[in-house]
């Protein structure tokens, strides 16, 4: 470790320590442009004459007129809402010193400026992609302000707002301010013209702060009656000792010394930094004071939340002391998370970490249990749905970083990980599950300096994070190494660029985002003064562990199946570690599979079940090679659809082509009278959709007619099955497809088109049942009868067993088809392959409109034909390949085949090319090669369309579609991946 490392670590300490005994409060967050915009509109009370001398803190508005910006705006840092409320309060404080200076040329000019600049910035802001503190009602108040000054502001946003404001004094009525303490006096500015600021005096912290905000404790001078003197004087520290040092700039919050003492330390000392001696004891005192001030809580000012109080908790500990926990326990638990604090509109995921982080660090655990189930619970379920969008930080190695030091705290306690799966034994596999997708994104997102983001601070997140995923026992059967290098080119690039650890961004969200730079100097320091984990010497034996693994023989299967997708076109160059990771999250989301089986169709297939290993590996492989553009919980209902479409192929192929080859018409029939009622409940939800119950994706048809399940001797399909079985069935997996929670909550245009496409699949199956009887016909001769004379006297299926077929060659050539082979392809035989109803129940699945970079593809006539027409190639594709690799089966089995069409055996045709054999012609397998590479070459035909489709959509939804390209990426690479599998080999089930 480099010496000079740890010298920096002792200067912050010595430096924290200094700052706590001081005994004015300090803080390192950034200057902030609204807050001093407020500052500086505080008039002087000790003159009422029109001047320079008007202003309290004349400083601050000099402050504010250096910083205008050539645009007329003020900075927006990392937020669009930061440039927003910056100009905003800006502008209001122009205006105001142009009413005490009205002829100021230069001031007007601003004022114009200014005025554009938010115009525009408003214009295109969408209110839902932000989440700072307070931004619902700040926004609202600062356009009423401006209304007051004779700037009328319309933006499209303005009416999404209002209800949003009203959630949030739902939660926080304004009559209960001047009652009890609340996070309203943070942001009393937004309260001007709604509230008696003489009344919330009382409410003042001792510091003379509104909860430790300049900008609400300047709104509240501004507006109380009698001077206060505590109040001024605060504003005065916080120009003095904020960041800004009497610049004449004050910062989002002040002072924050809880807040960076106790992050520095735990950082510091989960990274293995010793602190001790007599620095640590004054910090130690410090915390500890504020502990015990405020009730076993901690927080800004007197207002106390969960954040501070976990890592205040843990700080302490560090330090040798062993504080109470009842106060996080009795203050913050809710139902199933820990508040924040009271009366919060949004949760937030990071503090749910620290609270975790915080259980798992005590000496006994666990009389905690109940808790901890709780936090982990609720962390890994919004983990796994891909839903963490955290309150506190913009970039997403934030969390992942602090979620990977509880996963790692969690499983070096064997006797709290046993109860914890006691209680919830889905997290068995959820948190591998999501474990290994971070692992992946974030070694994907290493970039070739070996930085993220090319930022320090940023960097050592990413650092940290895989340092604490290196201690779970998947992660060292995946590969250290490629994680022991991910972290030394980080750690390489941490010390070439270490001028600027002490250099933060504007990461943090406050009412407007800011940096911290004292906090990103010892995240910096953190991620270089770690070890790197050893490959020889993995932090967890397997042995300590083994119950956190998949079981062995799994494994196995998983990696005898990574072996064939390897050979593939598409995983060819793909690095080991990314099958390993994807191969170990198969065997996760096997399990719960296993776990949970579908209970929908009922079995008739022979053979192995090769596609229970195929299918979630497919997924996993194809998602950790793009970096996992979509969620766990996305995947895992993908395989679970994939699993259905492949028992919905044997049953239909199985039962309904076997046993109703008479009845055909009557199943057509009944699969038309399902689809007419699913229609008629679509029209009934839309209209009452507003009180809309969820579906249980658990409970197929459960009460269909009035019955729990099928009676035993219906289940039984094997027997002689009857139209009532076939309705029982089908019904189950048209529930199942059409009232899945993602498809019930997505748009109705979305729920009619997957309707008319299911419908379509299971159409297609029965016309294709009849094209398979067709063609066998034309090849069966059964002891010179007519194959007529074999019907049953229902028509249903071929009697006796004493068919016998001249013709098994898989080159047969079907004789009168129906349709030429470009129509069947791409009509029957691709909706046979279930992927354009797939196509439509995965963008119900991956449909986030409110998401930053989603885009809603049938949100236009264009962008609707582009993804059908993607689809309608995919499917063509995947229908060839699917043909290709299954030639010879289709040929005992008497399925019609791409290759029997009369276009592969024209006399141009590779298939009907002759050959130098004994006899003079083409023999058999020349024949089937030919016709092979004819089918591939047509397949590629399509793949160049289905690249032209996508593309152009790509260009069409623009950067907002890029979640929805990224997603539908992984289907197309899904798809085409199962038919180059098959292409190797034929992983089908024999249904016949």
């Amino acid at each position: 470790m480099d010496t000079s490392v740890d010298a920096q670590i002792q200067s912050l300490i010595a430096s924290l320590s200094a700052q706590c005994s001081a005994g004015h409060g300090f803080g390192s967050m950034s200057p902030s442009i609204y807050d001093t915009a407020w500052v500086s509109m505080v008039r002087n009370p000790h003159t009422s004459s029109i001047g320079s001398d008007i202003w309290l803190f004349s400083e601050c508005f000099d402050f504010i007129l250096t910083h205008q910006l050539a645009s007329g705006a003020w900075e927006s840092n990392a937020s669009p809402i930061d440039g927003i409320l910056n100009t905003a309060a800006a502008l209001l404080a122009l205006k105001a010193h142009l009413e005490a200076c009205p002829r100021d040329p230069d001031l007007e000019v601003r004022s114009q400026r200014a005025e554009k600049a938010l115009r525009e910035m408003l214009g295109n802001w969408e209110a839902g992609s932000s989440d700072q503190v307070g931004f619902e009602m700040l926004i609202l108040q600062h356009v009423s302000l401006l209304r007051a000054k004779g700037i009328m502001l319309d933006f499209p946003q303005l009416n999404t707002l209002r209800p949003l404001r009203r959630a949030k004094l739902e939660k926080l009525p304004l009559a209960s301010i001047y009652d009890a303490p609340s996070t309203l006096y943070h942001c009393l500015e937004g309260l001007i013209g709604h509230i008696d600021f003489d009344q919330v005096r009382c409410r003042r912290d001792a510091n003379g702060s509104m909860m430790s905000s300049p900008s609400s404790t300047a709104a509240y001078l501004m507006n109380t009656s009698a001077w206060d003197n505590e109040a001024e004087a605060y504003l005065r520290n916080a120009l003095k000792y904020g960041s800004g040092r009497g610049n004449g700039s004050l910062p989002s919050a002040w002072p924050t010394g809880i807040f960076e003492a106790s992050w520095v330390l735990t950082t510091l000392a989960e990274s293995g930094v010793t602190i001790n001696g007599q620095e640590a004891l004054i910090i130690g005192e410090f915390i500890q004071e504020g502990l015990s001030r405020q009730k076993d809580t901690l927080g800004f000012g007197s207002f106390p939340d969960v954040d501070d109080t976990a890592k205040g908790i843990v700080t302490l500990r560090i330090l040798g002391k062993n504080p109470s926990i009842e106060g996080l326990i009795k203050m913050f638990e809710a139902e199933d998370h820990f508040k924040t604090y009271h009366g919060e509109r949004n949760l937030s995921f990071s503090a749910n970490c620290n609270v975790l982080i915080c259980l798992l660090t005590l000496d006994d655990p666990n009389p905690y249990i109940s808790q901890i189930v709780k936090v982990a619970r609720f962390l890994t379920t919004h983990a796994y749905k891909d839903g963490v969008v955290d309150k506190w930080h913009l970039n997403e190695l934030y969390w992942v970083m602090l979620l990977s030091r509880a996963y790692a705290l969690l499983y070096q306690n064997e006797e709290v990980l046993r109860m914890l799966f006691d209680s919830a034994s889905n997290l068995e596999e959820e948190i591998p599950l999501v474990t290994i997708r971070i692992l992946i994104r974030v070694m994907h997102s290493q970039q070739s300096n070996g930085s993220w983001d090319n930022t320090c601070e940023v960097t050592s997140y990413a650092t940290l994070a895989l340092l604490s995923l290196a201690r779970l026992p998947w992660t060292q059967q995946i590969d250290l190494g490629e994680i022991t290098v991910g972290v030394a080119r980080a750690k390489s690039f941490l010390l070439s660029n270490r001028s600027k650890w002490s250099k933060g961004h504007h990461l943090w969200i406050e009412k407007v985002t800011f940096a911290s730079d004292v906090l990103s100097e010892a995240y910096c320091l953190a991620a270089a003064f770690a070890p790197i984990p050893s490959p020889a010497q993995p932090l967890n034996p397997e042995s300590s562990y083994s119950f956190a693994l998949p079981d062995k023989r799994m494994r196995v299967m998983m990696r005898k199946t990574g072996e064939l997708i390897s050979h593939t076109p598409l995983f060819i160059n793909t690095e080991a570690y990314i099958f390993r990771a994807a191969e170990l999250q198969a065997c996760y989301a096997l399990s719960t599979q296993l776990n949970k089986p579908l209970d929908v169709f009922p079995r008739t297939a022979k053979g192995d079940d090769k596609y229970l290993c195929i299918i979630p590996l497919a997924f996993t492989a194809c998602a950790a090679v793009q970096g996992y553009p979509v969620s766990m919980s996305v995947l895992y209902d993908m395989m679970r659809l994939s699993v259905l479409n492949f028992l919905a192929d044997e049953y239909m192929e199985g039962v309904i082509e076997k046993e109703f080859v008479g009845s055909l018409d009557a199943v057509r029939d009944l699969i038309h009278e399902l689809f007419t009622n699913v229609r008629n409940k679509h029209v009934e939800s839309e209209s009452n959709r507003k009180g809309n119950r969820t579906h249980n994706p658990g409970y197929f048809g459960a009460q269909l007619n009035g019955r729990k399940s099928l009676p035993a001797q219906e289940h039984n399909l094997q027997k002689q099955p009857s139209l009532l079985n076939v309705k029982y069935v089908l019904r189950r997996f048209i529930t199942y497809v059409t009232q899945h929670p993602s498809v019930a909550s997505a748009p109705g245009s979305y729920q009619t088109r997957l309707a008319l496409d299911l419908e379509t699949f299971l159409l297609a199956h029965v016309t294709h049942a009849e094209d398979n009887h067709q063609f066998g016909r034309q090849r069966a001769h059964v002891n010179g009868n007519s194959i007529n004379d074999l019907q049953g006297p229902n028509g249903n299926g071929l009697l006796g067993t004493d068919i016998t077929t001249t013709d098994r060659s898989p080159t047969a050539q079907y004789l009168e088809p129906r349709r030429s082979f470009y129509n069947w392809v791409r009509s029957t035989s691709a909706d046979h392959t279930s992927c354009p109803f797939s196509f439509v129940f995965f963008n119900c699945l991956v449909q986030a409109p409110s998401k930053p970079g989603s885009a809603d593809i049938y949100g236009s006539a264009r962008s609707a034909y582009l993804a059908e027409d993607l689809c309608r190639h995919l499917a063509s594709l995947c229908r060839m390949y699917n043909d290709c690799g299954s030639v010879r089966r289709d040929a005992d089995e008497h399925n019609l085949n791409s290759i029997n069409f009369p276009e592969f055996h024209l006399p141009s045709s590779p298939s009907s090319s002759p050959s130098s054999t004994k006899e003079g012609g083409a023999s058999e397998g020349d024949r089937e090669q030919g016709a092979k590479s004819e089918l591939l070459w047509i397949a590629e035909y399509e793949r160049r369309g289905l690249k032209t489709a996508l593309e152009l959509l790509e260009e069409e939804l623009g950067s907002r579609g890029k979640h929805s390209v990224d997603a539908l990426k992984l289907f197309v690479n899904v798809t085409d991946l199962y038919g180059q599998i098959y292409v190797l080999k034929d992983v089908g089930t024999r249904t016949k």
